[in-house]
């Protein structure tokens, strides 16, 4: 990979000189220019596009307002995800700490179903004024025409806020705000749930300061200390690190380090993470599987709750209970990956562009296997759930490239409802429908495969020895990369020289490899390579090997350090 000339290096705050080898890695994603890279390593929250740029936002902070005056209960209408957790927490948070009376509901994702639902709100209206009561959805409700009429009708207000796709016929609430609806001026449309449900907080603080609510400065909430939820909704929801989810984000696990939430600093400290460090991928693996495996379950409030927490005891008992939930949730999806996969059996054709299966899975982990059945056979995948009484209800996960929301409107005459976006979809059916679907969603991914004509992109980032690479100056400037993920991937880089100078069996099952490397000065690269423990006769007897690898953090007993992640080992035949 060719250097930028020295002459020109980039300074960072502090005056720090930026690394070549960084440059020419920001070089090769598009991150190009002075201003341009700064920006995108040292972003700051006051380049946060103003809230008031959300079409509806206005009207969504007088409304608020009016029923602060009118003392109105506040009800946050929440999503079973991390990113819908997250959201709800953050608002009620928010509205409790300006004086608000704030509850929340979270729908059973195993009896209820997604978003805001009529039958529901029939539900929550027993022991409770309607005409009293601010309803505010967090990802959800853009298509939830009928619930949110009926809530009109009962005499709610109601305000809906999403960042999913919205339909042609905007729904009828009080105020929608939303970056992806039509003539919203919001420059960045990929927010995530939780981030617009901060922007709301942020508008509403905003007009509330403006109009002289708070009789102080002191009392004046500080938002910042709500943007380690926007960290871990963000990431977990795998919407684009770009633009302004990369300043939350960043800001984000500046907050987190603070300890601030006392549930998240319990969550962290029993998965072993060091909360002064969390990195994207620590959120992506550790963390936001057990926050989701409890509305995977059926019990999102836990992890509400956990968000909630006040003592550091119930905050940790919380914390163990979500674990071990995710224990439960791991092994449904591994008999139903297995069940998966027997149903294809033969029937999963090479030439076929799109994989749909359909029986007696579990709704909870349904997303889950599907993006499983994804990594299997690289296609857009759908796994339909049976209530045994004739409805189908599932979750679908895409390929890059293919736009599985665009594919689902396609499919919609075979539907009763469905809704996400770009990656990530759920759709609800008739069994008798089944059939019907199945070619429709073939035949609108096909369209898209043969019209986009993809071809595979080479996923490494530039070809350097470990030993080059691990430099305390190139680590600490690829670190300032962070957060990494959807649009800012993790970078992979290749090593075709060094060879490994200690392979051992890693795990109970012997399924990962615990290795190290040499590195300068006579010094050991310790690393580990995940699921690849049936490479180990081969790497010891063949010494012809290409890895691709990630530098990542391992802390351990209290201490911090780097380590190599093998992401693939290439071994050449003898």
């Amino acid at each position: 990979m060719k250097m930028p000339r020295k002459s020109n290096r980039v300074k960072l705050d502090g005056g720090r000189p930026l690394n070549p080898f960084i440059e020419q890695l920001l070089s090769n994603r598009g991150i190009c220019g002075n201003d341009n890279i700064k920006t995108f390593l040292e972003p700051k929250l006051k380049d946060l596009p103003d809230p008031f740029l959300l079409k509806d936002m206005d009207r969504a902070v007088k409304l608020i307002k009016d029923c602060i005056d009118g003392e109105f209960q506040f009800l946050i209408w929440g999503d079973y995800d991390v990113d819908g957790t997250t959201a709800t927490a953050l608002l009620l948070l928010f509205f409790r700490s300006i004086g608000c009376d704030a509850v929340y509901h979270i729908p059973n994702r195993l009896k209820d179903g997604y978003g805001i639902q009529k039958q529901g709100l029939k539900h929550i209206t027993k022991g409770r004024d309607p005409l009293k009561t601010l309803i505010i959805t967090v990802d959800n409700g853009i298509s939830a025409h009928a619930a949110v009429e009926f809530a009109k009708q009962s005499g709610y207000k109601i305000i809906v806020t999403d960042h999913h796709l919205p339909p042609a016929l905007k729904v009828g609430a009080d105020a929608v705000i939303n970056p992806s609806q039509p003539s919203c001026l919001f420059p960045d449309k990929t927010l995530a749930g939780v981030g617009v449900a901060f922007y709301l907080a942020m508008a509403t603080r905003s007009y509330l300061v403006k109009s002289g609510y708070f009789k102080s400065t002191s009392n004046i909430p500080n938002l910042k200390k709500l943007l380690d939820l926007v960290a871990i909704g963000t990431v977990a929801d795998m919407v684009p690190l770009k633009s302004t989810n990369r300043i939350l984000v960043k800001a984000g696990l500046e907050a987190l380090a603070k300890k601030g939430n006392i549930g998240l600093t319990a969550l962290c400290k029993k998965n072993s993470l060091d909360i002064s460090c969390i990195r994207s991928e620590d959120i992506s693996f550790q963390l936001a599987p057990k926050i989701n495996a409890a509305g995977r379950l059926g019990e999102a409030e836990k992890a509400v709750e956990l968000f909630l927490s006040t003592e550091k005891s119930g905050a940790v008992l919380l914390a163990k209970q979500l674990i071990a939930n995710n224990e439960r949730r791991r092994s449904i999806n591994i008999e139903d990956f297995e069940k998966a996969k027997i149903e294809l059996g033969n029937e999963q054709k090479n030439d076929s562009y799109a994989v749909v299966v359909s029986g007696d899975y579990h709704i909870g982990v349904a997303g889950i296997v599907a993006s499983n059945l994804v990594q299997k056979y690289q296609k857009p995948s759908v796994v339909l759930c049976s209530d045994n009484n004739g409805i189908l209800k599932g979750s679908a996960r895409s390929v890059p490239g293919i736009d599985l929301y665009l594919a689902l409107e396609n499919c919609k005459e075979a539907m009763i409802g469905y809704g996400g976006h770009k990656m990530a979809g759920g759709m609800s059916l008739t069994t008798e429908n089944l059939g019907f679907f199945r070619t429709l969603f073939e035949n609108a991914i096909k369209e898209q495969a043969i019209e986009n004509d993809f071809e595979p992109t080479d996923l490494v980032d530039a070809d350097i020895q470990i030993s080059e690479l691990f430099t305390m100056d190139i680590l600490r400037q690829l670190h300032l990369m962070e957060p990494f993920g959807q649009g800012n991937p993790q970078p992979i880089f290749r090593d075709n020289v060094s060879g490994f100078l200690e392979l051992e069996p890693l795990g109970k099952d012997k399924k990962h490899l615990r290795c190290s490397f040499a590195g300068n000065r006579k010094s050991i690269i310790k690393g580990v390579a995940f699921g690849m423990g049936d490479l180990l006769d081969k790497c010891q007897n063949i010494k012809e090997q290409e890895v691709l690898y990630t530098p990542t953090h391992n802390f351990f007993r209290g201490r911090r350090s780097w380590q190599v992640r093998v992401v693939e080992i290439s071994i050449e035949p003898q």
